[in-house]
């Protein structure tokens, strides 16, 4: 008898999410109906310059492609998996006017033309008329913005073109395809704009206590993918990451909350192994709950986290303390209290040993991705 396969469907961005959804791809993606929606608010480094030639040069937005680079090869089900996650993180040197070449040019650059030649890649001859330099940017947001010009600046079409290029089964959507720039109020009244400036801002005055839009991204809404991920959806999973620039900056979204609110889909939040100094310093991981049931609308159901505490040595304990994403942070664990009050409110806990030991901060994607499939197919 043919049974129908839970429909899950992730939110998140950044590093966190793309961990979760590799271990999910290894363990048990194939018995799931999966949909990822990820955040858009990125504008930092090179993702940010890129987006920023596409306004100067083209008067066009180019929403970023960055998380959305990193959920398509984790989730590929390519032979070719392996090359694909080179290429993408491919760095490229040649200091060179954008539209002086092609985009076979630019793939010769970074290594990949026999290799795109060999899965036959159809669009080596195509152009970007940006007069801005190439060097230092990614082979594969750059290979992106291309193929998005290229498209007649349709997202859509372009995110189809790289499901069907990697063979990604599962749709990854970005949240909006509108502007989606964000501001971080603080308790003290500043306002600290754009996710770069709060992300990577440390030692702020006071707290953030609100995130919203700013003004000019007022009118971001979600795209319509996402209303057909929804329906149906089984379970909700809000993976790791940053609090704000990578979990909240999709409920901000015009629309999303309101979506959300009235399914019958179970909530799981993977709580984070870690805070993060600036934005996130001094939070608990109750904090975390409170704050994304603030902005969800409704209340999470279950909460995944780690209760192991690694007793580092000083070498290990400056690595995980210097790592970008924890910024002089420390461990977070569900104290008693924190437990007593959750599961008042009738939420599931479930904890385990979760961090890889690589990283130090990050989950062991295959020990969460086997404590999601025991949720998801216990019920």
């Amino acid at each position: 008898m043919h049974t129908k396969k839970p429909h899950i469907v992730t939110i998140g961005g950044g590093n966190g999410h793309s961990n979760m959804l590799s271990g999910i791809h290894e363990v048990f993606e194939d018995r799931i109906d999966l949909s990822a929606i990820v955040s858009m608010s990125d504008d930092g480094r090179t993702t940010g310059l890129l987006m920023k030639y596409f306004r100067d040069d083209l008067s066009i937005h180019f929403p970023p492609p960055g998380d959305l680079r990193r959920c398509l090869y984790v989730l590929s089900q390519s032979e070719y998996r392996d090359d694909f996650q080179k290429y993408f993180e491919t760095v490229l040197e040649d200091i060179i006017s954008i539209d002086a070449t092609t985009l076979g040019d630019i793939a010769k650059m970074a290594g990949a033309y026999e290799f795109l030649e060999k899965i036959n890649f159809a669009f080596f001859d195509i152009k970007l008329p940006i007069h801005q330099p190439l060097n230092w940017h990614k082979f594969w947001n750059i290979f992106m913005g291309f193929l998005f010009y290229h498209f007649d600046q349709d997202y859509e079409k372009m995110m189809e073109s790289m499901h069907e290029l990697l063979e990604v089964k599962p749709e990854i959507i970005p949240v909006t395809t509108d502007a989606a720039y964000i501001q971080a109020t603080l308790g003290n009244g500043q306002t600290i704009e754009r996710q770069d400036n709060i992300s990577n801002v440390c030692g702020y005055d006071s707290r953030i206590i609100n995130l919203s839009l700013m003004q000019w991204s007022h009118g971001a809404r979600y795209t319509g993918s996402i209303v057909r991920a929804m329906t149906d959806v089984n379970y909700i999973i809000l993976a790791p990451g940053d609090l704000y620039t990578s979990t909240l900056s999709n409920l901000i979204i015009g629309g999303m909350k309101e979506l959300i609110r009235y399914l019958d889909a179970k909530i799981i939040y993977i709580a984070n192994n870690t805070n993060k100094w600036g934005e996130t310093n001094g939070y608990a991981i109750l904090d975390f709950v409170l704050e994304i049931e603030r902005y969800l609308g409704k209340p999470i159901d279950i909460v995944v986290a780690n209760n192991k505490e690694l007793d580092l040595d000083a070498e290990d304990m400056e690595r995980l303390k210097t790592d970008i994403s924890v910024k002089g942070g420390e461990y977070i664990y569900i104290t008693p209290d924190e437990r007593a009050y959750l599961e008042s409110r009738k939420v599931h806990i479930i904890e385990d040993d979760l961090i890889d030991r690589k990283s130090l901060y990050k989950h062991n994607q295959i020990k969460l991705a086997e404590m999601l499939e025991k949720i998801i197919f216990s019920a």
